[in-house]
């Protein structure tokens, strides 16, 4: 016989997961904080591993509450849907491709920039580009768009989907704005907001175009991140700058998206094609 706590978490599915997921990621970092007030959150260290991994954590096990393994490998199974055209792929790394290009042009225009972290190596550089591919893409993509997107979207239509979710996965970062060493030391709040809330539509777009690919939205997380290597490793442009120029572009992009595929399902392939129509039977959520 189910216990309550079980029928309230199959009830509650979105709830129990975005909740889980901030307690862990609070949790675990702000005792990091209070035990090691002036440390810098070290890569690959317990307190960074579980919690930037809070979401899939959280939503491995909501899964498992809810629906056991075939739930898990109803989770897992984005990860498998590579094959959705090349087109695709590129507007995933886009959202690195094109503020490298500003990047690029803005040099070749005159203007100055910090130049290549003194010190640096190919190795160095390249745990860099691994230590992004891992902080944020690969440790977060199964629970925002793998857990939480569908179930949204069951409900809401696409782009009041992809506001909600921007704006709980961007305050899911608040704990990162006080400690040392992080990315996120330094970036303005509402800024930070309206970039991660614009990455959230874009990602959905893609995922809804894909059958629900979480390869794409990995990619386009980790293209986004990574444009953070322009200003910082790779000193190509400052900051301010960079976010006065790439930010405009994302946002025409994201306009784009909703002008010419419709706030409904950022789509214009059939409505049974839509991931979250296909999985909507499975999840009897009721958030």
């Amino acid at each position: 016989m189910k216990t309550t706590f079980v029928i309230w978490i199959k009830k509650h599915q979105l709830i129990s997961f975005f909740v889980l997921a901030y307690a862990i990621m609070f949790g675990v970092l702000f005792t990091f904080k209070a035990l090691n007030p002036s440390k810098p959150l070290l890569p690959w260290s317990l307190a960074w591993f579980f919690s930037i991994f809070s979401p899939s954590f959280s939503a491995l096990i909501v899964a498992w509450i809810i629906g056991g393994k075939p739930e898990i490998k109803r989770l897992v199974s984005g990860f498998t849907r590579w094959k959705v055209g090349f087109r695709w792929y590129f507007a995933a790394a886009f959202l690195f491709i094109g503020p490298l290009v500003i990047a690029l042009v803005y040099k070749a225009l005159g203007n100055p920039g910090a130049g290549l972290k003194p010190g640096s190596t190919f190795s160095s550089l390249a745990m860099i580009v691994v230590f992004t591919l891992f902080s944020g893409p690969i440790a977060e993509e199964m629970g925002w768009r793998g857990f939480a997107l569908p179930r949204l979207q069951s409900k809401h239509n696409a782009l009041v989907s992809s506001l909600i979710l921007g704006v709980i996965h961007c305050c899911w970062h608040i704990p990162l704005f006080f400690i040392t060493g992080t990315s996120q030391i330094g970036i303005p709040f509402p800024i930070y907001l309206v970039l991660v809330v614009t990455q959230a539509i874009y990602a959905t777009w893609l995922y809804n175009n894909s059958h629900g690919s979480l390869i794409l939205t990995i990619l386009a997380h980790f293209a986004f991140n990574m444009t953070g290597f322009l200003t910082g490793p790779l000193g190509l442009m400052p900051p301010m700058v960079f976010y006065m120029t790439a930010g405009p572009m994302l946002a025409v992009l994201v306009v784009a998206i909703i002008a010419g595929f419709g706030p409904r399902y950022f789509s214009k392939k059939p409505v049974v094609e839509m991931p979250f129509i296909q999985k909507t039977t499975a999840l009897q959520s009721g958030d």
